[in-house]
């Protein structure tokens, strides 16, 4: 971490990251979720896509009952729904299991962040520190993308710098990386947040979280019905 850059390159970076990211996610939502350009009026949908048995079986994803949300720290779609996913995890049926990744795509900003997820996943603080790093990256504009950026914030929030570069270089960090970057190719993920439901279904919210999830539930149940 021995790159310095300009405060003003610094900060023009970081807010052109979080104006793309924005720009990014919400187009997304317009165009497929709530289709806003679309000829008709009709109501929007649950968005769905569905694999074959076939690609299901060539999953990167090991874990059957599962659902999975794949985030990026620079997607205030994610920051929001902290609360509710926490809800829905809570009340998951048993043997049911729930895990976050963050989104890998080469040329996509909200990926920017993933390799600080990764590490800070593999220290064990990550979930603790994810509502400040949100708060950061989102709300003041602080690039963790940035290495000089990222060391003053790890001292800020009492994490070592030593220990931070260790683990960033460590196999385990390289392993989860390329599993990530794996999902997010096999299921062709371009936005975020993005649920990826017993390996089968990728779903993105339709309405209120709580129905939202109720329908996740239906189609774990549905999974276990048609395996």
């Amino acid at each position: 971490m021995k790159k310095q850059y300009g405060r003003a390159t610094v900060i023009g970076y970081s807010l052109f990251l979080i104006v793309i990211s924005a720009l990014m996610t919400v187009l997304f939502y317009h165009i497929f979720i709530f289709q806003t350009f679309s000829s008709t009026s009709e109501e929007a949908e649950v968005k769905l896509i569905e694999l074959s048995a076939e690609q299901v079986k060539n999953s990167p994803i090991k874990d059957a009952n599962s659902i999975i949300e794949v985030m990026s720290y620079g997607c205030h779609f994610c920051a929001a729904n902290e609360e509710n996913v926490a809800r829905m995890v809570n009340n998951l049926p048993e043997g049911v299991s729930f895990s976050a990744i963050h989104i890998v795509k080469e040329g996509n900003p909200l990926a920017a962040y993933a390799p600080v997820f990764a590490t800070l996943e593999e220290m064990g603080i990550e979930k603790e520190k994810r509502d400040e790093i949100y708060n950061s990256v989102i709300a003041r504009g602080v690039n963790l993308a940035n290495d000089s950026v990222l060391e003053g914030w790890l001292v800020k929030n009492n994490i070592s710098v030593d220990r931070y570069d260790a683990v960033r270089q460590s196999q385990a960090v390289k392993d989860r990386l390329n599993y990530m970057a794996a999902v997010s190719q096999y299921y062709n993920i371009n936005a975020t947040p993005m649920f990826i439901v017993n390996k089968r279904y990728v779903m993105v919210q339709d309405g209120t979280f709580p129905e939202f999830a109720q329908k996740m539930i239906q189609l774990l149940q549905k999974g276990e019905q048609n395996p």
